[in-house]
Parts: structure tokens; sequence; C-alpha cells
């Protein structure tokens, strides 16, 4: 049995991960804040790890992998991301289930990520540094940091007035936050599932019901438009292993895509409770040319839970 580590096992989602694939693979979770892991997971499969931005945060993960001998790490976070991807060499012989380390560098800049999927001539919102013009952006629009996650910093603003009171806020850091226009239409959060050489072969639209910083309740769909516009967008820019595009179907069709996440997303449990397996495409070596069909209509729902310890 293969044995997979996923990093972010506090995260939602990781608890459907454990029910989906326990018996299908031994699965182990890490995280900085162990008590962040649901305890339905077994202690012997939860596991501590340093914040990434600490110094013995490689060293810790990559003797985890090595002591209990891991086939395959996923990790889920952004901070960790670049770290681990410039340095899979060491992980030897785990394999990262990631795309390579330029695609995480353009993507995690949301700034960056615009003007890549621009110069395919991909359709994008408009999207500008705090510090440049923006005399195409309309009201409200979206100011949010370049760099984050989880809604994080993500404001919405409904006059130039309310922009002009936040750049005096930002003053010392206007190039860290970009202004956004905010389509209108339909949210989807999609998984876009490779092989280990970049080959496509699945690509799971959610359409976004409930969002808070996460999303909180949504549905598999098939959407052709929006499996079109992500299929455009893989092709032009291919990534291996498994990430994340957030977009807008807008009423007339367009593919409008405003982040993209290099790594899985709290949506991952989805496409697996779909009937895909993305860790499985990610070990094949073959190339495809057809898309995987999904079960459509799984939907998700998310509730807390209260664990009271004495």
């Amino acid at each position: 049995m293969l044995k997979i580590l996923f990093t972010s096992g506090g995260s939602a989602g990781m608890e459907a991960l454990w029910r989906l694939y326990d018996g299908v693979y031994e699965v182990h979770f890490a995280d900085a804040i162990i008590d962040a892991i649901n305890p339905v997971v077994p202690a012997k499969n939860r596991h501590k790890i340093p914040f990434a931005g600490e110094a013995k945060f490689l060293k810790t993960v990559i003797s985890l992998c090595d002591k209990l001998d891991i086939d395959v790490l996923i990790p889920g976070v952004d901070e960790e991301l670049s770290c681990i991807a410039s340095s899979k060499e060491l992980f030897l012989p785990t394999k990262i289930m990631l795309p390579s380390y330029s695609f995480i560098e353009k993507m995690l800049d949301k700034l960056s990520m615009i003007k890549v999927l621009s110069s395919y001539h991909i359709p994008v919102p408009n999207t500008y540094s705090l510090q440049q013009k923006y005399n195409d952006i309309d009201f409200p629009c979206i100011i949010k940091p370049r760099k984050g996650r989880g809604s994080r910093g993500v404001l919405v603003v409904e006059s130039k007035s309310d922009v002009d009171s936040l750049k005096s806020l930002y003053s010392n850091s206007l190039d860290n936050y970009i202004i956004q226009n905010k389509p209108k239409g339909q949210e989807y959060t999609v998984q876009m599932i490779a092989n280990n050489k970049g080959s496509l072969f699945a690509i799971v639209p959610v359409m976004v019901q409930y969002k808070r910083g996460i999303t909180i309740s949504a549905t598999v769909v098939d959407e052709p438009n929006v499996i079109q516009g992500c299929r455009m967008i893989h092709d032009v820019n291919p990534a291996k292993g498994c990430y994340n595009i957030q977009l807008i179907l807008t009423p007339d069709g367009v593919v409008m895509p405003f982040e993209i996440n290099p790594r899985i997303s709290t949506t991952f449990c989805l496409s697996v409770a779909a009937g895909i397996d993305p860790i499985a495409i990610f070990l094949k070596d073959v190339s495809v040319n057809k898309l995987k069909k999904f079960n459509t209509n799984v939907k998700l729902y998310r509730h807390w839970s209260n664990y009271l310890v004495s």
C-alpha cells in the first residue's frame, strides 16, 4: 500500500480525505499545530512539523518522509511550496505532487499570474499594482495582497475615494497590493489534475454556493465553458500534479480566472468523492488526449465540530 503524506493536515477537507483514502493508501497528515488535525485521524497518522518559515522546516519534513517511507508528499500551504519544490532532490525516493518551481513562483504572485495569462490572450479581470494607474477599473472592485491565501486581506472597495484611503494606509507597500475588477457571474473553484509529466487527465469544476474565506458549500458540475476555458489555460502553461483555478463564469459564458493556486485546494476532496484519484493519476507515466469523466452533483457542506478535552 502506498504511503501518502499531506501537509496542512489541519486545514478544511483533510478529515474528508482521511475517510475517502483510508484503506486505499496509508495516509498521514502533518501540521505545525498538531491539535488542528481532526482527531478522527489516529494519533499515529498525525505528525507535528515546524512552520514553513522556520529554519528546521525542510529538514524535519525530509526526515519525516524518510522515517515513514513516504511514497508521495502533497504540500498544502503556499509558504511551503517554493521551498519544497526547489529541494525536491533531497526528498528522493519520495515524489512531490507539485507543479514546477517556476510555475509556483509565477502563480503565487497574483499580479504575475494575471500577466502570464494575459500574454496568452486568456481573458482576465483588469488588474494593476496599487501604485499603477487604474483608469479602467470599475466599482465595486477588489483590493488584495499580491501574495496570500484564504481571502486574507481581501477587500471589496465601493469607490475611488475608498481606494485613495487605502493607498494612504498602504503607502509604504503599494506594490504589494493589487486592484482588480470584480467580474459578475458564478464563481467556480476548479481542480486541474495532471500526471508527473504535465499531461492533463481531469478537470473537475466545483460551483461555489457559499464561501467564507474557504468554500463552505459547493457542488461538482459538468460545465462545458469552464472545462474548455481551463483546458486552454493548461495548454498554454502546463503544470504537473494538481493545482486549482479560481474563476468567474460570466452570464455570457466567458471564463475569467482571477487566481491560480499551485497546490491542492480545500475542495480537493470533492474530486476524490467524484471518482477521480489525483494521486493515482500523478503516478502515471503515460499521456492521454481525452479527459476522464467524473460523477456530477457531488455536494459539499462544511460544519464545525467541537472537541472538548479536560
